[in-house]
């Protein structure tokens, strides 16, 4: 197990502002009268029929999980601040199928619809090297939901990605990451960040809500974040589905060693590791040994024992 620290120097806490400045809103605390956060949304847009003979007019019924009549919206339930971003699948009674919420994030903060998106502009010298956020899943079936980065340089050339799957009910706020896959050594120019309820491949069910706060693109800037949470008094892990790395963002008022045991079905100990929580840190545990399967990771601090359920892929 290794320790990343997240350094906390109010010179590292200016620096880091000024360096993730190209996510616009990713607090997602400046609103719109529409109800959308500003810069990020996805209205839907339905062709409409005309009646050439009564120009009269129609339009597939919509069924919405709240009354707003939008995939994605502000949460007043934040991770921190006073809002974060909601999205939700949508239901079409008209045609009998669920239409995927859907979120992205704009350079102009008057749009939110469909339609030309130049991306965000990245200025020379800011550090994109990961996209990283909060969030909260409650999927109403088996959804598996998708944020995803795409960079571009100023000829509009992709030059790099990264994509985070969210899957598996989460009813507490979680830290995620991905590193940024750059195929080119060309200067970042643009980028666009998006959030789908339906992975390619999956079935989106209607009801499922995913909540997203604080989306960065570095490291540092999460710093900032973790240094400006309240109080948090539970253990926070992510990915719940894993490939290779379980992140681990232990409680705040965690003092001590920490004792990390995962356990498997069968109820055998297969890893763990004893760790002493004096910084602020997450700890990234490389479980790519174990086998597929559902295994049980319990977390003894001073504060009792704490048990989360993952999955190995």
């Amino acid at each position: 197990m290794k320790k990343n620290y997240l350094i906390a120097s109010l010179v590292m806490l200016l620096t880091t502002l000024q360096f993730n400045a190209q996510v616009v809103n990713g607090n997602f605390e400046n609103i719109k009268p529409n109800f959308l956060p500003s810069n990020w949304g996805m209205n839907l847009s339905l062709p409409v029929v005309i009646d050439t003979e009564t120009g009269e007019t129609t339009s597939d019924n919509i069924q919405f999980t709240w009354c707003i009549p939008a995939l994605c919206y502000v949460s007043y339930e934040p991770h921190t601040g006073q809002t974060a971003m909601e999205i939700s699948n949508a239901f079409n009674q008209t045609q009998n199928k669920v239409i995927p919420g859907e979120a992205m994030i704009f350079s102009d903060a008057t749009q939110d619809s469909p339609g030309w998106n130049p991306g965000v502009p990245i200025e020379p010298g800011m550090n994109v090297q990961t996209l990283g956020f909060f969030y909260k899943f409650f999927p109403a079936g088996n959804d598996v939901a998708e944020a995803k980065l795409t960079v571009f340089d100023a000829e509009g050339n992709e030059i790099g990605t990264a994509s985070v799957e969210i899957s598996g009910t989460n009813s507490q706020y979680s830290y995620v990451y991905s590193y940024i896959d750059y195929t080119s050594n060309a200067q970042p120019a643009y980028m666009y960040i998006s959030f789908n309820m339906a992975k390619e491949g999956s079935t989106p069910t209607f009801g499922s809500r995913l909540i997203i706060d604080n989306v960065v693109t570095n490291f540092q800037a999460l710093d900032v974040v973790l240094n400006t949470t309240p109080i948090n008094t539970d253990f926070a892990i992510a990915p719940t589905v894993v490939d290779q790395e379980i992140n681990i963002i232990p409680a705040s008022n965690a003092v001590g060693i920490i004792n990390y045991k995962i356990f498997n079905m069968e109820g055998r100990l297969v890893k763990e590791a004893n760790v002493e929580n004096t910084n602020s840190y997450v700890y990234s545990m490389n479980i790519d040994e174990l086998n597929s399967g559902v295994y049980f990771l319990q977390i003894d601090s001073n504060l009792g024992t704490t048990t989360k359920k993952i999955i190995k892929k």
